[in-house]
């Protein structure tokens, strides 16, 4: 009967697994019919068998949650810095929208007299003190040429001098864009200006133009 009880605990395992050949799951079945020690293994093995089960069963779930987890915490990493790049992009395009119009410049005629290059000073100072006034002449105008079209100087040449073709003019800085408005309506009629260069473009159309005027000069 001992022999019997070794040959079934031995068994036992592949029992519980469900590997054993049919005669042999019979031998199984019929002892444990009739030993309650065999039983009792039986029983034993049985549960821890059922715990190691529970424990892949929960180490499962605990793979999946923490796959959850991680692809949770991914998505959060690249929301998050796609919201800090939307709200950079809208810092610059606003940066780039305010430069361009709180900056004009006046064009003025070649043959503008010196009193009507003050007029139109005084009248751009007459519609707000926060003011910035640059004067740039014709000469000026000439090099600024020459430094964009500096790969083709061919382009330019014989300009100099009393053939130079480029009007002074003023860059105008103000502070506030309504200050701006008023200085561009106020020069509507004033003479001497040839014309005058400003922007309506929106805040994403300056963000474009600034980018193209970086890349290209």
């Amino acid at each position: 009967m001992k022999k019997e009880c070794e040959i079934v605990q031995d068994l036992i395992f592949g029992y519980c697994d469900g590997t054993l050949n049919p005669a042999s799951r019979e031998l199984v079945e019929k002892h444990l019919v009739k030993c309650e020690e065999c039983k009792k293994v039986y029983k034993e093995i049985k549960k821890d068998k059922k715990n190691d089960d529970d424990d892949k069963i929960e180490i499962d779930y605990l793979k999946r949650v923490n796959k959850k987890l991680k692809r949770k915490k991914i998505m959060i990493v690249i929301s998050s810095i796609c919201i800090v790049l939307l709200v950079v992009l809208h810092i610059v395009a606003f940066i780039c929208y305010y430069h361009d119009h709180t900056t004009i410049e006046i064009f003025m005629n070649k043959d503008i007299s010196e009193d009507q290059m003050t007029n139109i000073q005084n009248q751009i100072k007459n519609q707000t003190e926060n003011v910035e006034i640059t004067y740039v002449s014709s000469e000026k105008q000439l090099e600024k040429m020459k430094q964009r079209f500096e790969d083709n100087q061919d382009l330019l040449a014989g300009y100099e001098g009393e053939n130079n073709i480029f009007s002074p003019s003023f860059i105008i800085k103000t502070k506030t864009i309504q200050d701006m408005e008023k200085i561009e309506e106020s020069l509507e009629t004033v003479e001497g200006i040839k014309k005058i260069s400003s922007t309506s473009s929106n805040l994403y159309e300056s963000l474009i133009m600034n980018i193209f005027t970086i890349l290209y000069n």
